[in-house]
């Protein structure tokens, strides 16, 4: 119970902080893993709150800014087994353009999202991955 009223008060505090430019009304879930999304499709217009890892990431454009990151969550099967279950994230917009990138840098990197980077996201769903909203955690 403690964990999720942190994540709400980081929730909150996030979209306050470093939301871009838009007012998000609607649904929000916050109980759905990468994996459920394999048997049950996102629905549209409901805010989620991702936990996950970088995979590998892609810039499409600088102006406007567009990047494309591979977003894993595994999960263990047995004592041996080890399932990686992945969605596309989609950033767009100016305020991205420093947050996302394709390195690490060596100095920096506390507030950046980079190849295997764990964060949360607080994305909505779009055809073929999640646009994301915000950042509210990274770890």
């Amino acid at each position: 119970m403690k964990r999720l009223y942190s994540t709400l008060i980081f929730f909150s505090f996030s979209m306050v902080c470093w939301a871009q430019q838009s007012v998000f009304q609607g649904r929000i879930d916050m109980g759905r893993d990468l994996a459920s999304f394999e048997t049950t499709p996102a629905v549209p217009g409901t805010l989620y709150l991702l936990t996950g890892a970088a995979g590998s990431i892609r810039i499409l454009s600088q102006e406007p800014f567009v990047a494309e990151v591979d977003f894993v969550q595994g999960e263990w099967k047995g004592e041996a087994d080890l399932v990686a279950h992945r969605v596309l994230l989609r950033f767009e917009g100016p305020g991205w353009a420093k947050t996302v990138v394709t390195k690490k840098p060596r100095q920096g990197a506390e507030s950046l999202v980079y190849p295997y980077r764990r964060f949360q996201a607080a994305a909505l769903p779009m055809p073929g991955g999640f646009k994301v909203i915000s950042l509210p955690f990274l770890f």
